[in-house]
């Protein structure tokens, strides 16, 4: 016996279909592959800072590939909540890695790059390939981390040796260094921009 097929089990199945066909939205609007490609930059900015303690008294030299590989992620997949994504999921890390002295408060060092970029990308339409851009964002990147961290020094209470050699010196650094980072980023996005045309996808 054939069975009958009812104008609700109908609607049901162009539903079905049309769910299937539309690009899925996971965070920010984002896809899961896009959150899944941010996830792995944000979890790549944590493992390196974790394996490359170098022994240098730069303040900020880490923002080379910290705030290289944010920009790099976020030149590649231009999208809002990219940047946010990064930086949680790098701070998360972090705090089960036991990355610096803050304890579970640097979440918020890792969160404040990543959250800063969001908004910067889109004043410069973002153009994250352009070496002028990604050096201003790296600059200014650094430096809400720095500022962070004097935040949480003197809320926590905790020794800040950068200011040993003067918030000058310490703000300058993170600049040059954070330039750095954000114009090497900007080289590779121009290079492996269209060779990634399935990364960027529209929202709609």
């Amino acid at each position: 016996m054939a069975m009958e097929i009812t104008p609700q089990v109908e609607d049901n199945s162009k539903l079905s279909e049309k769910l299937a066909k539309a690009p899925g939205r996971f965070l920010f609007r984002l896809g899961l592959a896009d959150v899944l490609r941010f996830t792995m930059f944000g979890t790549m900015v944590s493992v390196v800072n974790d394996v490359t303690r170098l022994p240098l008294q730069l303040p900020g030299h880490t923002s080379v590939w910290w705030m290289g590989l944010l920009i790099l992620g976020k030149g590649l997949i231009p999208k809002f909540g990219g940047g946010i994504i990064m930086g949680a999921v790098s701070g998360v890390l972090a705090v089960l890695l036991g990355l610096g002295k803050e304890g579970i408060f640097i979440f918020f060092k890792y969160l404040a790059p990543g959250l800063l970029l969001d908004i910067l990308s889109p004043l410069f339409f973002h153009r994250l390939g352009n070496p002028f851009v990604g050096m201003i964002c790296g600059a200014l990147t650094s430096l809400s981390k720095l500022l962070v961290s004097l935040l949480l020094g003197v809320l926590l209470d905790l020794p800040m040796g950068f200011l040993a050699l003067g918030l000058g010196y310490s703000s300058l650094t993170h600049i040059v260094f954070g330039a750095i980072g954000g114009l090497i980023a900007s080289m590779l996005i121009h290079r492996l921009k269209p060779r990634l045309t399935a990364w960027e996808q529209p929202y709609d």
